[in-house]
């Protein structure tokens, strides 16, 4: 599963199409999605955040400091748990998930893939304010990867998934991480990308940049 993420190029199963300029204004639309699976990702966090800590604090004040430790731990660990049984590829960081999808992806569905999606952001978002540790770098870039998978299956001509994963696992990210070079310059390598093919990852990271940090509304997101 790790050469899944280390050579996804070889995993995913659609070669890339070959480059038509449609995909540079295909990748403005993308941008936006992905500035919107971006803010969906932030508001999981900030929602449990504000529900586990006024949970820790309600039971820190009865009981101690070790109980809210426990149980905040316990209760993200139920969550992650249930998520995983409900939605099997939320299990782990993402990226051992990353071949999975990309090898199965004519076996998902859209309602899969899209609560898996979803799954991802509150599973993740609840583990991290439960104390559970870990980065969300692979996770964001997982829930990018099942966002291009779910437009890949709308069936409208010239989304292909092939390079619409690429696109989108670089734009999530990048919607509120300020890293857009290396956002551009990891799909493109995991994926090996010509420099045309390149063209709309790097039009998908602008737009959905710009549209959450350029913009400011991620620091007036932020701020109230």
């Amino acid at each position: 599963l790790d050469d899944a993420f280390d050579h996804p190029s070889e995993v995913n199963r659609n070669p890339l199409p070959v480059y038509h300029n449609s995909a540079a204004v295909w990748a403005l639309f993308l941008g936006v999605l992905a500035a919107l699976v971006g803010l969906i990702f932030l508001l999981a966090q900030a929602v449990s955040k504000v529900l586990m800590t006024k949970l820790g604090v309600f039971v820190e004040r009865r009981i101690g400091r070790a109980a809210r430790q426990i149980l905040l731990c316990a209760i993200a660990g139920a969550v992650t748990g249930l998520g995983m049984y409900m939605f099997p590829l939320v299990f782990s960081s993402g990226r051992s998930m990353m071949g999975t999808t990309m090898k199965n992806r004519d076996h998902l569905s859209v309602g899969l893939l899209t609560g898996t999606a979803i799954a991802k952001c509150f599973t993740f978002s609840l583990g991290m304010s439960g104390g559970l540790v870990g980065g969300m770098f692979f996770p964001l870039m997982y829930v990018g990867l099942v966002s291009g998978e779910v437009v890949g299956k709308l069936g409208i001509d010239g989304l292909d998934p092939a390079w619409v994963d690429p696109v989108m696992m670089g734009a999530v990210p990048a919607s509120f991480l300020t890293a857009p070079l290396t956002m551009l310059a990891l799909p493109v390598s995991m994926f090996t990308m010509g420099p045309l093919h390149s063209i709309a990852v790097f039009v998908g990271i602008v737009t959905s940049s710009t549209i959450l940090v350029g913009t400011g509304f991620l620091h007036k997101l932020l701020k109230s």
